[in-house]
């Protein structure tokens, strides 16, 4: 174990290209599921709102028991050979991997009966949930790399940076496989699109899974004094910090309706789902903008600061996105339009760098923090109870997105939108369509954000108090023998 030396470089070259290699691509899975699963749902399976609204909330609910389990079971693990992370990182890659295939594809012997679909769906999102969940160690062991915490800053940055490119890949691999299937077969299948592509991101992120997590080192050491699974998480409500963070992203969920609206905008306005990459490109180039600004304002600015001003950014260039997109959907779609629509997208983006990197930062401060107070280390259990929020309000969005997106016809429910299943020129949704769709991409969005930058009016650990708060966690751990 190495000793925690302020500024000491920890992290060797190696080590770093392999983890960031495995970030990249486990987030390619995470982003081929979160981006195409409900495009292959409504347009693919072709789900009535009734059916997919019972499975966002019945995998929402579920989803979060067994994120609670699975975050006792990793801040409780006996800890081996100093590794809390590495070898259950190792072990979720294979899984991982399957189970991104497994979810683009659909015997055709479930596809005719509702009640199996329903369970195959349920079931291998379920299976999803512990495979990712203990998958996603990839993500949190960039917290334990490195005691510095300048170091630890850094790479939580670019770990960012690099989870938001391989977020968005999926889309340039969808897009390529599309244009490749077409050429074949003369006509466009976006089921087998999306099979063929999560097979690439299920093979290579698998394998760099287990190459990057093999590698990385956990530099801090763990107590292996035994306690109530339970305490951990009555310590974390009990800190004012979590809380606020806990409530923000509570707030910022409900975005969630605004980013399930991406494949059908996509659609609409420029003809396929497929075509999504023409969108998110530019909002995925400006998230990794956004953080390289965030990253280079840190040294002028709190987090703090940064994190409630990008909220107003936010709705600002919404409202513009959504003035400019109105006037290319009503005035006959011109280019120019379209063009100026993108950078408007671009501008979207840059606020996303902010809401995705900076609490993670909120997040690696506050474990400091109640490792100080507590003496304990609670890197799953932190996570999970600032999920509760987020976890809640998206349950209440995706039980509603359905219902606001299209149509019942089996109950006549009208939905807001209307938008029509299975079109295979997605312009011809109507335009009030296009509108509502839009509106939702864009303001929802921004209102969103604004109202997640309120709860850090009263964040108090930044700055200094923040500096003085990992300062104390070194000497403590020195006195402990703790590196």
């Amino acid at each position: 174990m190495e000793t925690a030396v302020k500024n000491q470089k920890n992290i060797k070259l190696k080590e770093y290209i392999l983890y960031m290699l495995a970030v990249f691509f486990y987030t390619n899975m995470t982003g081929m599921i979160n981006e195409y699963r409900r495009a292959y749902l409504v347009d693919g399976l072709k789900l009535t709102t009734n059916q997919l609204s019972f499975f966002n909330v019945f995998t929402g609910i579920a989803g979060f028991v067994i994120s609670f389990v699975c975050a006792m079971i990793l801040d409780n693990k006996k800890i081996k050979n100093g590794n809390k992370f590495k070898n259950i990182g190792m072990l979720a890659a294979v899984p991982c991997g399957l189970i991104t295939i497994l979810i683009f594809w659909t015997p055709g012997l479930i596809r005719e009966n509702p009640i199996l679909l329903m369970v195959w769906l349920c079931a291998l999102a379920l299976i999803q949930c512990v495979c990712f969940y203990f998958g996603n160690t990839v993500s949190m062991v960039a917290v334990v790399m490195s005691p510095d915490s300048r170091e630890r800053e850094q790479l939580l940055s670019f770990r960012g940076i690099v989870s938001a490119v391989g977020n968005s890949a999926p889309l340039v691999i969808v897009l390529v496989v599309a244009a490749i299937t077409k050429a074949l077969k003369g006509n466009e299948d976006n089921s087998v699109n999306y099979l063929i592509s999560a097979i690439l991101c299920g093979v290579v992120g698998t394998v760099t899974m287990l190459l990057g997590m093999r590698t990385v080192k956990e530099r801090i050491t763990y107590s292996e004094e035994k306690r109530n699974p339970l305490e951990g998480f009555v310590l974390v409500f009990k800190n004012r910090h979590a809380r606020r963070v806990l409530f923000s992203e509570f707030l910022k969920a409900f975005r969630g309706i605004a980013t399930f609206m991406q494949p059908f905008i996509a659609a609409a306005m420029l003809g396929s789902s497929s075509k999504t990459l023409i969108f998110a490109l530019p909002v995925g180039i400006g998230t990794m903008t956004g953080m390289l600004i965030i990253n280079a304002l840190l040294k002028k600015f709190t987090s703090r600061t940064l994190y409630i001003a990008s909220g107003l950014y936010s709705v600002i260039i919404n409202l513009v996105a959504f003035g400019i997109g109105y006037l290319y959907i009503t005035r006959g779609q011109p280019l120019a339009l379209n063009i100026v629509f993108v950078v408007c997208l671009f501008g979207t983006g840059l606020q996303f760098g902010a809401s995705n990197l900076l609490p993670n930062m909120f997040q690696a401060d506050i474990l400091d923090d109640l490792e100080l107070t507590t003496g304990k280390r609670l890197d799953a259990t932190l996570p999970f109870v600032i999920s509760i929020g987020s976890t809640v309000s998206t349950l209440i969005a995706n039980g509603v997105v359905p219902y606001i997106l299209y149509d019942n016809e089996e109950t006549g429910w009208k939905s807001i939108i209307g938008y029509q299943q299975g079109l295979l020129d997605g312009t011809q949704q109507s335009v009030r369509t296009k509108v509502m769709l839009l509106f939702f991409y864009t303001v929802v969005h921004g209102i969103m954000m604004l109202l997640a930058g309120l709860p850090f009016l009263n964040y108090k650990l930044y700055g200094e108090e923040r500096d003085r708060v990992h300062s104390e966690v070194l000497k403590k751990r020195e006195s402990l023998n703790i590196n």
